[in-house]
C-alpha cells in the first residue's frame, strides 16, 4: 500500500466535482492509493470533497493528475493550507442580533458575538449520531453525554443535523447539533420538528450573510428542503474543507 503518512511535508487531494462514472474513479484510488475496494468506493462517494489520506506532496501532485484525466478537477494542497477543525466548538443555543450571531452559554447569557461579515462558511448535512467520544482522524473530538444503561431501551434517533458555521478573525468552527440545540431564539416560528427549526435557523443566518459560502448541502436545504445524509462526521468534515479552501481563494 501507497505510504500516507510520512515526516516530510504532507499533502491531500482536493477534488471540486463529481465524476461521471463513480467506479473510474474509485479504480483510480484503489490503484493508486492501494486502498480496499470498498474503502476506494467509499472516498469516491465523498467528492467533491477533499480526500481523506495524507501524501507526500510528490505523491499528491501524482494522484491529482490521474484524478484529472478523469476530467475531473483535482488538485494537490499542503495540509497547512487546510483547516483541520482541532478547535472545533460545539454550541448549544445560538440567536440571530443585528451585529452577529451570538453565542450563548448553557444559562442563556451572552459568551461570544460573531460579527456578521466575519462568517466564511455555512455546511450541513445529517449524520449518524454519537453516543460515546468519536475521534475523527486526530482532528477533533466530539462528546456526548448520553450513557448506555444496561437493560433500559431508549429511542435514539440514527441520524442528527449538524450546522458547521466557519468564521474568521480568527478562523474557527463552531459545531450546531440540531438534536442538543436550543431553539428559543426562534420565538413564534419555532416547531416541534428538529428539521423545519434548523432550516429555519439556517435561513436567519444566510439572510444576514448572503456573502456567505453555502455547501451544495446547505443550499440544497435553503433552495429544495432537501437536506443530503453523510455516511459520517468525517464525510461531513472533508466537504466543509474543501468548500472552506474555496472560499479562501474566492476571497484573496
Amino acid at each position: 500500500m501507497l505510504p500516507t503518512e510520512t515526516t516530510e511535508c504532507t499533502a491531500r487531494i482536493a477534488v471540486f466535482s463529481k465524476p461521471d462514472d463513480i467506479h473510474e474513479l474509485a479504480d483510480v484510488l484503489k490503484e493508486e492509493l492501494g486502498l480496499h475496494p470498498s474503502d476506494a468506493m467509499h472516498e469516491a462517494h465523498l467528492v467533491p470533497c477533499v480526500l481523506t489520506p495524507r501524501l507526500t506532496s510528490a505523491n499528491a501532485d501524482r494522484i491529482a493528475t490521474a484524478i484529472e484525466q478523469l476530467g475531473i478537477r483535482a488538485e494537490a494542497v499542503p495540509s497547512d493550507e487546510l483547516q483541520a477543525f482541532d478547535d472545533l466548538h460545539t454550541a448549544h443555543h445560538v440567536a440571530c442580533r443585528m451585529s452577529g450571531l451570538e453565542i450563548l452559554d448553557l444559562l442563556g447569557l451572552p459568551a461570544e458575538l460573531i460579527p456578521w461579515d466575519d462568517l466564511l462558511v455555512l455546511s450541513i448535512g445529517e449524520t449518524p449520531t454519537e453516543s460515546s467520544h468519536q475521534q475523527l482522524n486526530g482532528e477533533f473530538t466530539m462528546l456526548s453525554s448520553a450513557r448506555p444503561v444496561h437493560g433500559v431501551v431508549t429511542d435514539t434517533p440514527a441520524h442528527t443535523i449538524e450546522l458547521w458555521i466557519v468564521y474568521q478573525h480568527p478562523e474557527r468552527v463552531y459545531r450546531l447539533d440540531g438534536s442538543k440545540l436550543n431553539f428559543e431564539s426562534l420565538c413564534e416560528r419555532k416547531t416541534n420538528s428538529t428539521r423545519i427549526n434548523m432550516r429555519f435557523l439556517l435561513q436567519e443566518i444566510f439572510r444576514r450573510t448572503p456573502h456567505a459560502h453555502l455547501t451544495p448541502a446547505a443550499r440544497q436545504f435553503l433552495d429544495q428542503d432537501q437536506l443530503p445524509r453523510f455516511r459520517s462526521p468525517e464525510q461531513l468534515q472533508s466537504v466543509t474543507q474543501l468548500h472552506l479552501l474555496m472560499a479562501h481563494r474566492l476571497t484573496s
